[in-house]
């Protein structure tokens, strides 16, 4: 089932700050996912209950998160660049954080 993507408008500014090829494979990842509505690993991961990770390496290792709002929406919520194995808490609360200003 075809679903609707949005972007917040914070994490579109976080994913115009990335190389342009970067860009242009998180935009690839978002076509699927409107077309089938998911993503399968390793392209994909759940992280949380609620939150999914895009996951793209590719000069360095990225990351956007997103998550479903009902059964026909999905809203990405946060990008950023991957520095370490273990995913960093602050970007995990950035897109809890908007995910919450979305549910309410």
């Amino acid at each position: 089932m075809k679903k609707n993507i949005f972007v917040d408008k914070n994490a579109e500014k976080e994913l115009r700050g990335f190389d342009e090829e970067v860009q242009l494979e998180f935009e690839a990842y978002f076509k699927i996912l409107e077309l089938e509505g998911k993503l399968d690993f390793p392209q994909a991961k759940k992280i949380t209950k609620d939150l999914f990770e895009i996951r793209i390496k590719l000069k360095g290792e990225y990351r956007g998160f997103y998550a479903y709002l009902g059964k026909l929406d999905i809203v990405i919520l946060h990008f950023f660049r991957k520095k370490t194995q273990k995913t960093p808490i602050k970007d995990l609360e950035v897109a809890k954080r908007r995910l919450r200003l979305y549910e309410s």
